[in-house]
């Protein structure tokens, strides 16, 4: 009998971080059990289906429509915003997520909050506040992508963890594991989501 695949979508950012692109979206296919499978959607490794006539963001973000769990990663490079158009997408259909976030960016979000607000608590934004790219940090829009991810104007009690990682090699690995490998419990979490879900007026 054939495996049900999980499609899960991991998000278009690529720059600077190929090599380990690569190897997140091989091991996220290794990973199988007698039931399931993955099918990983990533627009960096060719596996999303761009139709004739249609964009590369229109393709991702059918992509981010279709797929059973989205999985973010929040880099120092703002790149094209496909990226952060998926997560927006994402977000907006509350779709199972997880996201990883290099470190930097909450040290960039940290040290440019008292500029970037009037108000850092409220996240009132300075109209006045203005970023030059820099070659470690290039856009402040990363700091959106960020709060959003972790829904920053929630209460605390339901705000979302992105996993920080890029103090060294490889270190974002272990999180992809621990999400990961066992299918089984993810798809029985991901069905579970979707009963209650289903319960909500």
């Amino acid at each position: 009998m054939a495996r049900e695949v999980i499609k899960i979508m991991v998000s278009s950012s690529v720059y600077g971080f190929e090599k380990d692109l690569r190897q997140l979206c091989a091991t996220l296919e290794s990973y199988k059990s007698p039931d399931y499978e993955y099918q990983v959607l990533n627009s960096y490794i060719g596996s999303i289906y761009v139709a004739p006539g249609v964009s590369n963001t229109e393709a991702c973000l059918r992509a981010v429509d279709e797929c059973d769990f989205f999985f973010g990663i929040i880099l120092p490079r703002y790149g094209s915003g496909i990226t952060h158009q998926e997560f927006i997408r994402a977000i907006e259909q509350d779709k199972p997520r997880g996201f990883l976030s290099h470190f930097s960016v909450r040290y960039a979000r940290e040290l440019l909050a008292q500029y970037m607000y009037t108000n850092i608590k409220t996240r009132a934004r300075n109209p006045a506040f203005t970023f030059a790219k820099t070659p470690v940090f290039d856009d402040a829009r990363i700091i959106d992508m960020y709060n959003e991810a972790i829904q920053d104007s929630l209460p605390l009690d339901q705000r979302r963890w992105a996993h920080e990682f890029g103090h060294f090699d490889g270190d974002e690995m272990k999180f992809v594991e621990t999400e990961f490998k066992n299918i089984n419990r993810l798809k029985a979490d991901l069905d579970e989501l979707a009963r209650l879900k289903a319960l909500q007026p």
